[in-house]
């Protein structure tokens, strides 16, 4: 199978690998720069108080007014996540503000803080490392075994070769 994977065909498979990768890079941040400021506008809201229009329901009253924040972006816990709770429906998280001139308190989705993405790259990161290194080592380990059946080999054939 090692025999497959001449020098060659592996700068090839790397070039292409560096080329798709670049390009995801590059299309993301295309994305987040035309879509970035128009972010607050997809994400939905909850609404803490009961006695809501339907004029309320359609368009928020962060979108007309200004807010105040309350809590900062949290993440929302496994029960509103199942009961698909509206603010966090999107990313996962929630921040609450209150709208001073309707008087409501109201969740709008938030993106994902900047620290939690961080966090969940660097993970990523270590756990790739990690199986980068083992890779390393059983590719080490099967051609060491791979050059003892050949050096058996030879060896047997030069004891055929001298009788």
């Amino acid at each position: 199978m090692l025999d497959f994977l001449t020098r060659r065909r592996l700068l090839i498979c790397l070039t292409a690998t560096l080329f798709v990768t670049i390009s995801i890079l590059f299309i993301a941040q295309l994305h987040s720069t035309f879509v970035g400021s128009d972010i607050s506008l997809i994400y939905s809201s909850t609404t803490l108080n009961t006695s809501i229009t339907k004029a309320q329901e359609t368009f928020p009253c962060y979108l007309t007014e200004t807010v105040d924040l309350v809590e900062s972006c949290q993440k929302c816990d496994a029960f509103s996540k199942r009961s698909n709770a509206m603010g966090c429906s999107p990313t996962g998280f929630r921040e609450l503000l209150f709208c001073p001139q309707s008087n409501i308190k109201v969740y709008r989705s938030c993106p994902i803080p900047v620290r939690v993405q961080k966090e969940r790259f660097w993970y990523f990161q270590g756990v790739t490392f990690c199986l980068s290194i083992l890779s390393i080592f059983s590719v080490y380990f099967r051609q060491k075994t791979l050059d003892k059946h050949m050096v058996e080999k030879i060896k047997r054939q030069i004891e055929i070769s001298d009788e």
